[in-house]
């Protein structure tokens, strides 16, 4: 599977069709992703991974994800005091473009804007469970650490850890079906912090 800059895994996370089909921008029988839940005005069916990897999506009015341009904005100006705005406007706008237009599509709960971190967008790295923080948490414990992970820090609740995080690992898009309450682990690109956002159905 083709490395995507904003997601990990999308084969586990997103997964293909069961069979072939023919991909709605290169015309060739592959395995595709199911393009029928992406944004905008085209109806598209399939794309195959190195067409949304390559960017095929440019000339379409098709979108995989909503970025939060308006942090990401904010942390440009932070980062780069010497741009004026114009300059800031255009690398958040090729930074969303480029998160919006080659990302696979994430199938969430509800629609969210996709987290930014350091300058950038973050990459999706797995569904949020007790064993997955452990794992990240290193040296504080995964409950401190999962709470200090909450994208918007006024989303987060004292029972989320012990009544809705799970105690088995989701190692993809089937086991992430069996809840309704999911959390989705991003990742910073420049740092390494860990962000969780959270939704349920």
């Amino acid at each position: 599977m083709i490395d995507f800059k904003y997601f990990e895994k999308p084969e586990a996370y997103v997964g293909l069709r069961d069979g072939e089909t023919v991909c709605d921008t290169c015309r060739q029988l592959k395995l595709c992703f199911d393009a029928t839940t992406f944004y905008g005005m085209d109806d598209l069916n399939s794309i195959c991974p190195d067409c949304l990897a390559g960017g095929k999506l440019a000339d379409k009015n098709a979108f995989t994800c909503e970025g939060d341009i308006g942090t990401l904005r904010e942390q440009l100006i932070q980062l780069n005091p010497n741009l004026n705005e114009n300059g800031i406007n255009a690398l958040a706008e090729n930074k969303t473009f480029e998160l919006e237009k080659t990302t696979p599509h994430l199938v969430t709960w509800q629609d969210w804007s996709w987290p930014a971190s350091d300058g950038d967008y973050c990459k999706f790295i797995g569904y949020g469970s007790k064993p997955f923080y452990k794992k990240l948490a290193n040296s504080i414990s995964a409950e401190d650490f999962f709470e200090n992970s909450f994208y918007d820090s006024d989303s987060y609740s004292d029972d989320l850890w012990s009544d809705a995080v799970s105690d088995k690992e989701i190692k993809n898009y089937t086991d992430s079906s069996k809840y309704s309450t999911l959390f989705y682990v991003f990742k910073s690109l420049n740092s390494g912090k860990i962000i969780t956002i959270w939704d349920c159905d």
